[in-house]
């Protein structure tokens, strides 16, 4: 990509504590393929997910263009990119596992023990994040194919962004906060 900006671009370092953490997809694509691969899903999960993965996010980055944050949600899953968001910015993120939108069907298939092939892989990544038992838990480290974005916002800002978000069609939702210390991901 060439070109000129006006001002810097967002980029990993910048949350801050008080921002408010943003997803615009749901997660679970990784573990929706898994399960057509093993011929567990069903047929309207496979296609929700197709639709999830073929919606473009130029509109929505356009909208979070002043998130003081911001990434992707891919191959290193949704807790790999907070982490990555966290340690960049010297911040801790607080990650509400019950706010977190996910694809029909993912939670059953992951408590059948589907999983995408580099799930132990991202899982390794941070052996000591504690996680809640519950199977929503293990698609956190579901690599994403073509997965939202994940931005760290104002929270004063936040209700207008979603606002702008929804009318644009996008499931946008809270999912955490940042908070000053510890560095790193803690999920509620």
């Amino acid at each position: 990509v060439t070109g000129l900006r006006k001002r810097a671009p967002v980029g990993l370092s910048g949350a801050r504590p008080g921002d408010q953490m943003i997803l615009t997809k749901p997660i679970g694509t990784g573990t929706i393929m898994a399960g057509e691969m093993a011929m567990l899903a069903r047929g309207p999960w496979g296609v929700a997910a197709l639709a999830s993965m073929a919606r473009a996010q130029g509109d929505v980055a356009g909208v979070l263009a002043g998130a003081h944050a911001m990434t992707d949600v891919t191959g290193f899953g949704l807790a790999g990119h907070l982490n990555t968001i966290a340690k960049a910015s010297g911040i801790g993120i607080e990650l509400i596992l019950a706010d977190i939108p996910v694809l029909a069907g993912a939670v059953e298939l992951a408590g059948l023990g589907v999983r995408s092939s580099i799930y132990a892989d991202n899982r390794a990544l941070l052996p000591e994040l504690e996680l809640p038992d519950d199977q929503k838990a293990a698609l956190l480290f579901d690599p994403q194919t073509a997965g939202g974005l994940v931005a760290a916002g104002p929270g004063y800002e936040v209700a207008d962004i979603l606002s702008k978000l929804n009318d644009l069609g996008c499931d946008a939702r809270v999912i955490g906060r940042c908070l000053e210390s510890p560095v790193g991901l803690r999920v509620l």
